[in-house]
This record gives structure tokens, C-alpha cells and sequence, in this order.
């Protein structure tokens, strides 16, 4: 299911969107971002503390709410009404992450970085930046808008066409719970089927 495949990219992009330990300068927050999925508006937020050491998503699909973690390298896609997740492809699909707070030539040149200027997103000032990155099995082009280490901004053009996601509000310094965090026990988790054209369902 082509929709189900782009809801769970996106869903990744927005887990731990720069390889680093710590990427933010915030302490703690939550990003409302929306996009528009072939004609369908989706909201999903990113919660994040520890200055980005701990991060998820919440996000709501075809009447589902879902729960995006990253937990020892895998992303898992939680709901928690059934206490049953998804283990969503590795990071030849969702997409490389870069720490584009690195200004090194290794870290430019590898991932094709350049920097475009600055945009306001949301009411805040962002640093806009262009990257090829390797997602689902091929190199494609991302363009990102960043507020003090946080991705408000994405713009993605693949085989499915341009995919993106807009951040509408932005909340600094607010109590995040631990829960939001942590994995439930007895979580059944099923692996995301990927059909050989490239699709992929719930």
C-alpha cells in the first residue's frame, strides 16, 4: 500500500533527524508538523528531551494512532491501544542521517551538502540546506530546514514523487513524559511487509 509505505518514510525522517548524540540546542520540546499525503492532510508530532537524546513521534493514519521510536538502530511504529508495532525497514529505506551542524569536507562532500541561505518556518528563523541521501535503494535529493539542530522542514523527491513535511507550530522547553519514550512490555512486533514493486502495507 503506497500510502502506508510514504506515511512510515516521513515517520522516519522525523526520528532522530541528525546523527548525533544530542543534536538540539533545545532542551525539550514538540514540533506539529503536517503533510499532505496524496490529497490527505496527515499531523504528526515530534516530542523530544535531553536535547534530542530522546525523541518520538506521534502520529495518526486511516483512524490509527501510532508511536515512532528508534530503539537500538531499528524504528518501531507502536500502537499502543493493541500494545502490537511494526519494525519498519532499516535505513536503505527510510533514508541516511546527517549531522548538518558538521561542517567538515568529509561530511560536505560525502553527502552532497550545501547550504542555501536562511527561511522562516513556523515563526522561527531556519537554516535551509540541500543533501543527497540514500533511500530506498537509490540517491535522491532532500531539502531541510533547520532551527537550532531541530528538522521543521523537509522536502523529499523520490520515484513516488515530492514528499515533504511543514512544521506548523513549535513548542521550546516544555515537560515531555518519560512514557512517550519507552517501549511497552509484552510488545508483540511484526516486521513491515514490502511487496518486490516497492510498496509496502501495515
Amino acid at each position: 500500500m503506497k500510502k502506508a509505505l510514504i506515511f512510515a518514510i516521513l515517520c522516519i525522517f522525523c526520528i532522530g533527524a541528525q546523527a548525533q548524540d544530542k543534536p538540539y540546542e533545545v532542551k525539550s520540546g514538540i514540533v506539529t508538523m503536517e503533510m499532505d499525503m496524496m490529497g490527505q492532510k496527515v499531523v504528526q508530532e515530534l516530542y523530544f528531551d535531553d536535547y534530542g537524546a530522546k525523541q518520538a513521534t506521534i502520529s495518526e493514519f486511516q483512524g490509527r494512532k501510532m508511536r515512532g521510536l528508534e530503539v537500538n538502530g531499528e524504528n518501531l511504529m507502536i500502537d499502543d491501544e493493541t500494545n502490537t508495532a511494526m519494525r519498519m525497514p532499516g535505513m536503505g529505506m527510510g533514508g541516511e542521517k546527517i549531522n548538518f551542524a558538521d561542517k567538515s569536507e568529509k561530511n560536505i562532500k560525502k553527502n552532497k551538502i550545501k547550504e542555501l541561505g536562511t527561511e522562516e518556518v513556523a515563526g522561527v528563523m531556519c537554516t535551509k540546506y540541500s543533501a543527497a541521501i540514500f533511500m530506498m535503494g537509490q540517491v535522491v535529493k532532500q531539502t531541510v530546514w533547520i532551527y537550532k539542530g531541530i528538522t521543521v522542514k523537509t522536502s523529499v523527491k523520490t520515484d513516488f514523487g515530492e514528499m515533504g513535511q511543514t512544521a506548523v507550530k513549535i513548542v521550546e522547553d516544555v515537560e515531555i513524559p518519560a512514557s512517550t519514550f519507552e517501549v511497552p512490555e509484552g510488545l508483540k512486533i511484526q516486521e513491515m511487509r514490502r511487496p518486490p514493486m516497492g510498496g509496502g502495507e501495515f
